[in-house]
């Protein structure tokens, strides 16, 4: 029943527009916007309440520009706990099933195939809720709507490909989405979140534009190097999106101190004179 719920919610989103291409990453200085659907509760009859555009910050997303990063929540705004629309007055849980829609519209991308591409640094989300990647096409009247989906799997890539293409008067969305009961602020820390950046490259990706990093996994150090391309700056940020470190360079390699980082994973972000280029890290 919940899945029907995501259906029919996400053909009441609205936006606007954003930059044409057919591939598309997500990009934390891109324009999202929010929109936020409101239905009952199954013990309530489960119908639809309202949809109305809302503050990205208000579905409780934090887009991160200079971290690259996007977190996705529960939505706790609503919480009112004197207030029996939103907060069941008898076991003063959340009264109402929220979907927080977090996306960017882009209409020059009607009537062509798009991928959306992305990496999932982590996800601890309750398991009462759920969040997915999503593309969505519609028209005006929403006689036609076609969505594409993927899970968002803590260090995985994501990617969805959308082929059942429209024509050029249909409304392109990609984004994200966290579906569940609008919860107690109180509850925030154990209720968890999802953090998405750009893809991670693979090593043949890397390969391709001449970046090479080693060892990795490291205990100490990482070493990383170009053929071509001269390295400005190197940001490293933990899975949960904080930046960690900062190394400035002016060189076609850089060494990378990591004795002090915990162990784990992590997101270099490589600043050269031909863009950016984004690799995972492991620290022993």
């Amino acid at each position: 029943m919940r899945k029907m719920y995501y259906l029919l919610a996400l053909a009441l989103c609205f936006s606007f527009a954003s930059q044409a291409q057919n591939t598309v990453e997500v990009d934390a200085n891109a324009d999202f916007v929010g929109f936020m659907n409101v239905f009952e509760t199954p013990a309530n009859g489960q119908g639809y309440v309202f949809g109305d555009s809302w503050g990205v910050p208000d579905l409780k997303t934090t887009v991160d520009a200079g971290a690259g990063t996007i977190t996705l929540q529960p939505n706790f705004n609503t919480y009112d706990a004197a207030d029996p629309f939103w907060v069941d007055q008898t076991t003063l849980e959340g009264n109402k099933f929220m979907e927080a829609n977090t996306f960017v519209e882009d209409n020059s991308l009607a009537g062509e195939e798009l991928t959306f591409n992305g990496y999932t640094n982590s996800n601890d989300l309750d398991a009462n809720y759920e969040v997915m990647a999503f593309i969505k096409v519609f028209n005006a009247d929403f006689s036609v709507l076609k969505i594409e989906t993927a899970p968002l799997v803590a260090g995985q890539n994501f990617s969805i490909n959308y082929t059942n293409v429209e024509g050029a008067d249909t409304v392109v969305q990609y984004g994200f989405f966290v579906a569940g009961i609008n919860a107690n602020p109180v509850d925030e820390s154990a209720l968890g979140s999802v953090v998405v950046s750009a893809p991670l490259l693979g090593t043949n990706d890397v390969a391709a534009i001449n970046v090479s990093v080693y060892p990795n996994p490291s205990n100490s150090v990482w070493n990383i190097e170009t053929t071509n391309q001269n390295i400005s700056t190197v940001e490293i940020y933990n899975i949960l999106g904080k930046k960690v470190q900062s190394t400035p360079s002016n060189s076609t390699s850089v060494s990378i101190n990591n004795e002090s980082l915990a162990k784990g994973i992590y997101l270099a972000k490589i600043s050269t004179d031909a863009g950016d280029v984004s690799v995972k890290l492991i620290k022993q």
